[in-house]
């Protein structure tokens, strides 16, 4: 039954029941404010319009037409509430970070009462707008300036509370993070200005960019859903602006050869492991940088990816599950390749030996520093694009070797369902959208081949008069 007050500026606020919580505790409701449709109404009018709007509301609310007065601003925050223990931290920023520009534009609107044009508004808003990001680029040779005082990129990034990359980023002469930039000035007891050129971005935000603002709002609108807050998620029929499809730079084959032949005459051991890992494996840089010897089975010759390794300012390094549900998955690598493996372990026992107590592996990592503790998630890329200059390779990053895998997976006839397992895709979709090039390149192949077969079987017949 509906309850109802009398405000004193004459409205009627509604009140209605609509059964209990999922855990039975607390009683669900739904409100709605009614002013009388005109004034001078004697009181019988006046009643009989109220108990109309009070049946219609009852009946909306118990069809599904479900109103709720929250404003999308505080649900959002509630939500951040419910789900933020169980996020990455990575995700979590980067969800915060799309918050100002959504909050601006439609933070004070009403849940129930955003449609998909106010939605399609929104996301064509976000088209005119430009990154803010502030970045900045080293006018000082910070790696001159380190060897002076006789202190290491390692020792200094810790200083100054920034990634080893960063530093790097600063030697190569490549733009990093102005609050970066800030770290490092200040841990050189320097201006900013001083040490760094400010630049500003000043690019518009790009449709993948938009695709993600969509996505953020999606999840928040099919919770809401979920808890009974709206009936239907107002983000199913957006209009979005088209993502062009991505070039993977990856090698040829003969190219990769080369690499591989290239690797193991001049790389240490180490980087020459990682390397077959990342090309045999098709494994993502923070699942092999992961890797625990546990995960190793030396006897059957399979490789379990079961973590993947991360980085952040305030965490430091610190370990999650892969990426989705199916990157938990277990691959059999080459003789060749677990042959190295064998041989990054027998080094590792070695280094133990030698470093002793000094030794710093609480997690039995099979990729480390010279010490033992987690290798830097920049160090892989570092090596490989100083690798690549010095052997006139072309430039490369480290997650292009897993489109190669891919690549290579498809053109030797794999279908894109173990492509999908094979790389730990939560959807079969997503590989075929990834590789839909490869996969209609092959499917043309092997077209054309069945083809030729046919022909030359039709030529063959013709000429001895068969046909």
């Amino acid at each position: 039954m509906a309850h109802i007050d009398k405000r004193p500026n004459g409205s009627y606020r509604i009140k209605v029941s609509c059964g209990y919580s999922a855990d039975g505790k607390s009683q669900k409701t739904q409100s709605t404010t009614w002013r009388p449709p005109k004034e001078g109404m004697t009181e019988k009018q006046l009643q009989r319009a109220l108990s109309k709007a009070v049946s219609e509301f009852e009946q909306r609310c118990a069809g599904g037409q479900i109103v709720n007065a929250v404003k999308l601003q505080s649900f959002i925050e509630n939500w951040f509430e419910v789900h933020e223990g169980a996020l990455k931290p990575a995700t979590l920023k980067k969800y915060r970070d799309l918050c100002p520009r959504i909050f601006s534009q439609l933070g004070h609107l009403r849940l129930d009462k955003i449609k998909t044009k106010d939605l399609d508004r929104f996301l064509k808003w976000l088209t005119n707008e430009r990154n803010a990001a502030v970045l900045a680029k080293c006018k000082i040779d910070l790696k001159q300036a380190l060897k002076t005082v006789d202190e290491t990129q390692k020792a200094f990034s810790e200083r100054a509370g920034v990634d080893p990359h960063v530093v790097r980023s600063c030697y190569h002469d490549n733009a990093i993070l102005w609050d970066n930039a800030v770290k490092i000035a200040a841990a050189l007891d320097k201006q900013p200005a001083a040490v760094f050129d400010k630049i500003t971005d000043g690019s518009r935000l790009s449709p993948k960019t938009i695709h993600c603002y969509h996505g953020f709002l999606s999840t928040i609108f099919t919770y809401a859903v979920k808890t009974g807050e709206i009936a239907v998620n107002p983000c199913n029929n957006c209009t979005l602006p088209k993502v062009p499809a991505a070039e993977h730079n990856i090698l040829t084959l003969e190219q990769a050869q080369r690499l591989l032949q290239l690797l193991d005459e001049y790389a240490p051991l180490k980087y020459r492991c990682f390397f077959y890992i990342a090309i045999y494996g098709g494994f993502r840089r923070g699942e092999i940088l992961g890797l625990r010897w546990s995960d190793i089975d030396f006897e059957n010759d399979l490789v379990h990816i079961n973590r993947a390794a991360h980085w952040d300012k305030q965490r430091g390094f610190y370990y999650t599950d892969p990426k989705t549900a199916k990157s938990k998955r277990t691959v059999r690598l080459p003789d060749r390749v677990m042959f190295l493996l064998k041989q990054q372990h027998n080094d590792q026992m070695s280094a133990v030996f030698n470093y002793g107590d000094y030794w710093n592996n609480a997690e039995n990592l099979v990729f480390t520093t010279d010490s033992g503790s987690q290798m830097s998630m920049g160090t892989p890329y570092s090596f490989l694009k100083k690798f690549c200059e010095e052997h006139e390779l072309p430039r490369i990053s480290v997650h292009s070797l897993r489109h190669l895998n891919a690549t290579l997976l498809i053109n030797s006839g794999a279908n894109p369902k173990t492509v999908q397992a094979l790389l730990g895709h939560s959807l079969a979709s997503t590989t075929m959208n990834l590789y839909a090039h490869e996969i209609q390149s092959a499917e043309a192949a092997a077209s054309a081949a069945v083809a030729a077969m046919l022909d030359s079987q039709l030529s063959a017949k013709r000429n001895t008069g068969a046909v």
